[in-house]
């Protein structure tokens, strides 16, 4: 049971982690953390585009 929650949880997980990663960075930083912001915050976009389409 704990293995099947693991894997089906990972990604989701993961993604609300870069997801958040992305939102503090663009609040709390300057500079290269705006750029660190826009390539977290596009990590679930492009992971959306590429389940639709694939």
């Amino acid at each position: 049971m704990n293995n099947h929650f693991r894997k089906v949880w990972r990604i989701p997980v993961l993604l609300l982690l870069v997801t958040v990663f992305g939102l503090l960075a663009s609040l709390l930083g300057t500079g290269a953390w705006y750029l660190l912001s826009w390539i977290a915050l596009s990590v679930p976009l492009a992971v959306i585009t590429w389940k639709i389409r694939g």
